[in-house]
């Protein structure tokens, strides 16, 4: 009975992620999926998160926190993904960047892979907004998806962004 279940939640696991792939219209097949997050107290305190999916779980040997200078939500991604851009060469490139943020970060994202000459998939979820603040009710948040083609809003039933909310609760679950 455990096999069949391991099997069934692989089976399902890598479907969902062929489904990703092709809908998505990624160039890499998203085995090893880098999630970013950052978060600070009050403004201060700022921290970076880095976490990976790979072969259909959270790999958490591969977590990683950072103490980060800037104060801005902007000036702390450029950090991050900065300092994970630099290390390509020793710690190897994922598949996919997913950002926790929206259509500007995605761009800073791609700015910074092309200025150490990596092309990757990225892909970026923006909350959704209620009265200017970021929505995270479970199960029912309108969030959106964007790609360096286009923008999708995906009903919340949806798998593929069901998928990319935990990718992305993960994140923010471990900057915290």
């Amino acid at each position: 009975a455990k096999e069949l279940i391991l099997k069934h939640r692989n089976t399902n696991a890598s479907s969902l992620l062929e489904d990703i792939h092709t809908y998505f219209n990624f160039s890499r097949f998203p085995q090893v999926i880098e999630i970013f997050d950052n978060s600070h107290l009050a403004g201060s305190a700022s921290v970076g998160a880095i976490v990976c999916w790979e072969n259909d779980t959270f790999n958490k040997t591969k977590y990683r926190h950072y103490h980060l200078e800037s104060t801005d939500e902007y000036g702390q991604m450029k950090e991050l993904l900065t300092h994970r851009a630099l290390r390509f060469e020793k710690e190897g490139v994922p598949d996919l960047w997913v950002i926790d943020g929206g259509q500007t970060l995605l761009e800073l994202a791609h700015a910074i892979l092309d200025s150490v000459g990596v092309t990757i998939d990225v892909i970026a979820i923006a909350k959704e907004k209620i009265d200017a603040k970021a929505h995270r009710a479970k199960g029912s948040a309108k969030d959106k998806l964007h790609t360096k083609e286009q923008e999708y809003s995906l009903p919340v039933t949806d798998k593929r962004l069901q998928f990319f909310q935990r990718l992305r609760d993960e994140a923010h679950r471990f900057a915290i």
